[in-house]
């Protein structure tokens, strides 16, 4: 298999899995870049459904988000009768874990039509996918997500079945918040003694070091340096060496680095209806907001304008150098129409504290890693450290 195939969306056609079909005539194949129109519409028309209910739209390119990535990629498609019902991808890069320097992969966008039987489907084709994409990558271990109220996923990708002893190894691994961090109220930044300023292009050096050292010492962290971050800015729409803030001490040390990025040209959030809650979130926010300046959220049928927190990396993973960048960029794009800030917050992270003084809403989901069964890292040691995981690329 090329490097081209690989990174071009699809696999080639003579080592790709092709499962026979299901008793429905449901049947498993490698996605290509024909099936984008398909792929836009069906990650659009499965919801995510909470007291916010929400649609994920990825026009006019499905593999946008993936191309913009330092990895290769593997997709497939589920389909009956022509009918694209389901699809998952599989990406895979350089990264660390327990210290050494490996292949490593991330699966994710598990998309299924109910007419997809999505648990079975799962059970009898999905080992056969992820085993290519392992041999494919030359990884032993991937990333993945699942939010904490998707009960239905948890149970058909994490729980064992006899029937199908091939499914992937689910291990639980981390929980975290997708944080909102909501454009309300304009507060005084809190006092600090860091200097904390827009990065120029001379401190791109610093902020590849920076970034370096610490995802060197985080389970499944990047393989990033200086290249790769002025790569990012070649590639990723709207990232601009001013999208960084870093936060010095007086001594010029660099204590933190945090970009933000609007994914809107690749990913975006369009608002179907609020429930429970959120009625009241949305309603109280309206009320505030004339008188602060703030943007109201969006009506059913309008996107959310929001931006992703990326590339944070804080040294000695110090609460004050978070919070004195947090308060900055909160300041910097308060008033400019952005409804919210989002943060990946773990369970019992120490930069935490740094966002305690902001109204936020927040959606709980967990890490798992993801094995073969039988694999090593079904159970082996993750090791200890901020996993190496970049919210805004999934």
């Amino acid at each position: 298999m090329s490097e081209t195939e690989l990174r071009g969306g699809h696999v080639a056609s003579d080592s790709a899995p092709r499962p026979p079909a299901t008793a429905r005539g449901v049947h498993l194949r490698p996605a290509t870049r024909d099936d984008n129109k398909a792929l836009c519409e069906l990650m659009k028309s499965i919801t995510m459904e909470s007291d916010l209910e929400l649609a994920v739209e990825r026009d006019p390119d499905f593999f946008a988000l993936y191309d913009l990535q330092e990895a290769k990629q593997l997709s497939f498609v589920v389909e009956r009768a022509g009918e694209v019902l389901g699809s998952g991808t599989y990406l895979g890069r350089d990264g660390y874990l327990a210290g050494a320097r490996v292949p490593v992969g991330y699966a994710g966008d598990l998309r299924f039509a109910p007419g997809a039987r999505g648990g079975f489907v799962l059970g009898r084709h999905f080992g056969a996918t992820f085993r290519e994409a392992c041999r494919a990558f030359g990884c032993e271990a991937m990333l993945t997500v699942v939010i904490s109220s998707n009960e239905l996923a948890r149970r058909a990708l994490v729980e064992r079945h006899p029937r199908f002893p091939d499914k992937p190894f689910y291990r639980p691994w981390v929980g975290f918040d997708i944080l909102s961090v909501h454009f309300t109220s304009r507060g005084r930044p809190r006092a600090t003694d860091l200097i904390v300023r827009r990065a120029r292009e001379d401190d791109l050096g610093a902020i590849g070091a920076l970034l370096e050292r610490d995802h060197r010492s985080r389970p499944f962290g990047y393989a990033i340096d200086e290249g790769v971050i002025r790569e990012r800015l070649r590639r990723w729409p709207g990232l601009a060496v001013e999208s960084f803030y870093v936060a010095h001490d007086r001594a010029g040390r660099m204590r933190g680095t945090v970009a933000v990025w609007e994914a809107a040209p690749v990913k975006r959030f369009r608002v179907l209806s609020y429930r429970g809650r959120m009625r009241w979130v949305k309603a109280g926010l309206g009320l505030v907001a004339p008188l602060t300046g703030a943007t109201s959220l969006p009506r059913p049928g309008e996107l959310f304008r929001y931006l992703y927190l990326t590339h944070v990396s804080i040294a000695d993973e110090d609460p004050a150098a978070m919070a004195a960048l947090l308060d900055r960029i909160y300041d910097d794009h308060h008033g400019r129409g952005y409804h919210f800030l989002s943060a990946c917050v773990l369970e019992g992270d120490p930069l935490a504290p740094a966002f305690a003084r902001y109204r936020k809403t927040a959606l709980p989901a967990r890490l798992y890693v993801v094995s073969e069964p039988g694999n090593r890292w079904n159970e082996s040691p993750i090791g200890p450290g901020r996993p190496g995981f970049e919210m805004a690329l999934v």
